[in-house]
């Protein structure tokens, strides 16, 4: 997991060849305001989906992982927090979707708390799970993401 502002990308673009693409994509988009959607950047192994959604307590997420794509969430809007685990340490909640890359996962009962604010980023590996979307004050938040998945 990384986290940081979209001003320093340029220190992650070298971990894989189309970090630069999808950073690249990051800053056009900041200045466009783009609507909720999928956003093709090159077929099946780079693309972004923009969400739009209020943050909700951590007892209303699940953790989830991904084996094909790495994530880059990228908050737009807002402010919302997400915890982060080593896989090693839980078990699935459920069966792996080849279909739609993810599982989920329960709590693990320890892991890294980060909170995002507009501008900022979190990268997670296949190696990491993740519950996004959590409020990060207590109530909830209006936040616009873009997630841009890179296919490993």
């Amino acid at each position: 997991m990384i986290f940081d502002s979209l001003k320093n990308s340029e220190i992650y673009e070298g971990i894989h060849e189309k970090f630069a693409e999808a950073f690249a994509f990051l800053e056009q988009a900041t200045k466009e305001d783009l609507p909720i959607g999928r956003y093709e950047l090159d077929g099946q192994t780079l693309y972004a989906m923009v969400q739009e959604y209020d943050t909700k307590s951590a007892r209303e997420m699940r953790f989830e992982g991904h084996r094909r794509y790495v994530d880059i969430q990228y908050i737009m809007r807002g402010c919302e927090a997400i915890e982060v685990a080593e896989l090693s340490r839980v078990e699935a909640d459920g069966a792996y979707s080849e279909e739609k890359d993810v599982c989920f996962f329960g709590d693990c009962g320890s892991s890294t708390r980060a909170v995002l604010h507009a501008g900022e980023y979190g990268i997670f590996f296949p190696h990491d799970i993740h519950k996004p979307g959590l409020t990060a004050d207590g109530a909830p938040s209006a936040v616009k993401k873009i997630v841009v998945k890179v296919q490993i």
